[in-house]
């Protein structure tokens, strides 16, 4: 009885047009996989591992706890930690605001308190040495970004790449699914337009979550923001 009371009000407070069951073929449960959230204004990212939850946001908040067990009602997921709760609602196409892209769940989040709403979906894990290569940069937070002087390269535990105006390089190295720049150096050049070059430095001198999106481009991101690159 319990599960049905809790699975009706995430149907009800999730979603404020019609709910639906997952799809035939649908994204998977989320417990015991990787799975990934996110929001804008302020920009906040959560993500789950199959052991805990991870919340962080762009006003330096962070909150870890182990994963509760997935109660998994008629529209989606849910997930009551201590500090933050997890409500998904799968088959509800959902776009982030800042991207054509579209994520398979809208979710809300609720960190003492303080509620988020935002996109999310199933991530697969990163593993040491899959993120080398070059890499086109797509968006620094939530600016778009193309052209040849957006680009990064991962390679031999060493980074170089540009986000529009000077050149930038350092070392780099991969724990689980984080990758820690720096020192990162930079030529002082200085251009018209310096907003995602300033914004990737603030994402660079912070540890970074890694995650895969479904179409394989890769996703660095922490509490000050993201950056998006593909192959």
């Amino acid at each position: 009885m319990r599960l049905a009371i809790l699975a009706t009000a995430a149907a009800v407070t999730l979603s404020g047009c019609e709910t639906m069951m997952p799809p035939p073929g649908g994204p998977p449960p989320v417990a015991g996989a990787s799975y990934r959230a996110s929001g804008t204004e302020p920009f906040w990212g959560l993500t789950l591992d199959g052991r805990q939850m991870v919340f962080s946001n762009a006003d330096g908040m962070r909150v870890a706890e182990p994963q509760p067990r997935a109660i998994h009602g008629f529209a989606g997921d849910i997930y009551q930690g201590r500090r933050i709760n997890l409500n998904i609602v799968h088959g509800q196409r959902c776009s982030d605001g800042m991207s054509d892209r579209t994520y398979p769940d809208k979710v809300q989040v609720s960190v003492d308190g303080r509620r988020f709403e935002g996109c999310g979906g199933p991530v697969e894990t990163a593993q040491s040495g899959t993120v080398e290569g070059d890499w086109n940069v797509l968006a620094v937070g939530r600016q778009l970004v193309s052209g040849d002087s957006y680009k990064l390269s991962l390679a031999g535990g060493r980074l170089s790449g540009q986000f529009g105006c000077n050149r930038m390089s350092g070392p780099y190295r991969i724990e689980r699914q984080t990758l820690v720049a720096g020192p990162v150096v930079a030529t002082r050049m200085a251009c018209p337009d310096m907003r995602a070059e300033t914004a990737a430095s603030q994402i660079l001198a912070q540890p970074m979550q890694i995650a895969w999106t479904t179409s394989g481009n890769l996703i660095l991101s922490n509490a000050a923001g993201e950056i998006r690159l593909a192959r």
